[in-house]
Formats: C-alpha cells, sequence, structure tokens
C-alpha cells in the first residue's frame, strides 16, 4: 500500500491501517510491517522514514518502481483540491486506488465501493442508502444519516453530524463538530467552518456563516 501524504493525515491512516487485525499501537513501530506501507510525499524537506520504519518515496522514478511492485494507493490529504490531482497522478501512473477502512470499529448500515481511495476513521456511523464518490476522508466519530450522498474529493472532520437526506457536492470541507440539518444540498467547494449548524443549502465556492 502506497499512503500519498507523509504528513499528521497520512500518519493517522497509517495508524489505523496496521492496526487493524485488532491489536494495539505498537503495531506502528513494529518493523514486520515496513514491506506492506510506503509513503510518497514530493516535499523534499519530509523526513526519509516514518517513524524509523516506513520510506518516503520523494521522486517519480521511486514512486513508479514503488506502483511496479505494488500498485495500491490512496491519498491522505486533507486539502481536497491537492488530493484530487496526487489522486489523478498516480492513477495515470498505473496506480490502483483502494479504501481504508477500520471495518472494526466502523458502523456501516451501507456497502462502500471498492477501488475508490476512501479513508474512514475508526468511530464513524454511517446508515442506510449512503452514496460516496471517491478519495473522501471521513475522520474520527463522524456520525452521517440515511440518504446522504457525497461526491468526489471530500472532508468531513472528526465529530461532524449529517443528518439526511441531504448531499454534498465535491471538494466541500466540512469542518469538526459542524451539523448539517436534513434535506439541505452543500455545493461543491463549500466551506463549512467548525462548530456550525447548518440549516440552509450552502452554495457553490460559498463559506457558510
Amino acid at each position: 500500500m502506497i499512503i500519498a501524504g507523509a504528513g499528521s493525515a497520512g500518519k493517522e491512516t497509517l495508524a489505523f491501517y496496521v492496526t487493524a487485525n485488532g491489536k494495539g499501537v505498537s503495531e506502528i513501530r513494529n518493523v514486520e510491517n515496513r514491506e506492506k506501507v510506503s509513503f510518497f510525499d514530493a516535499n523534499k524537506e519530509c523526513e526519509d522514514l516514518l517513524f524509523g520504519i516506513y520510506p518516503v518515496l520523494k521522486t517519480e522514478e521511486e514512486l513508479i518502481a514503488a506502483i511496479s511492485k505494488n500498485p495500491d494507493f490512496c491519498v491522505a490529504i486533507g486539502q481536497p483540491r491537492l488530493r484530487e490531482r496526487v489522486f489523478n497522478h498516480i492513477t495515470s501512473l498505473g496506480g490502483k486506488p483502494q479504501n481504508i477502512i477500520r471495518y472494526n470499529s466502523v458502523n456501516l448500515f451501507s456497502d462502500i465501493p471498492e477501488g475508490g481511495a476512501n479513508i474512514i476513521h475508526p468511530g464513524v456511523s454511517i446508515s442506510y442508502d449512503f452514496e460516496i464518490g471517491k478519495s473522501c476522508m471521513i475522520h474520527a466519530n463522524a456520525v452521517i444519516g440515511h440518504k446522504v450522498k457525497l461526491g468526489n474529493f471530500i472532508n468531513i472532520s472528526p465529530l461532524c453530524s449529517i443528518i439526511g437526506p441531504c448531499e454534498i457536492g465535491e471538494y466541500a470541507y466540512i469542518a469538526a463538530g459542524s451539523v448539517i440539518l436534513p434535506h439541505h444540498k452543500i455545493g461543491k467547494n463549500a466551506i463549512i467552518p467548525a462548530g456550525s449548524i447548518v440549516n440552509r443549502d450552502v452554495r457553490d465556492y460559498e463559506t457558510f456563516e
């Protein structure tokens, strides 16, 4: 597995990926996991090994070599537009998008389509008739109600509540602790600030107030 993004989101994704078998956080520093995960981050100032174990690929040549061994990847970058660019780039090189979902700590009443490179953190609850695009990030302890439709490259921060039915457009950023009330549409590239209670539709590119 290649995790694109070696920042905080990437490290969090690593943590619940390597502990998915129920073992504790000591698995993060288990050298036996070295062959399971590598990171890609073009930031030359990024450290070469995360936790002293997991290699960080910094060039396209290194990335192509890693894809030839195992093409599975996801993108753990919080900024939706950058996530899209990296997603499309790795896909163009032959990468195969894969979900990372901590199934043993996620309450799912809906199937999540394979191959979407969606990242769903522990403690998330998702109700029935849920639809999701590709490369979305749903952070810890978010609650998503019935008949919620998510577009591509959406970020839902920790402790958000999305009370369905509703629709959220691509690239939307829903900040921590927000509540979206039912029967509203959140436009593409919309920003919902932390702690908001959204009681109306939000236009494309609008920051809710």
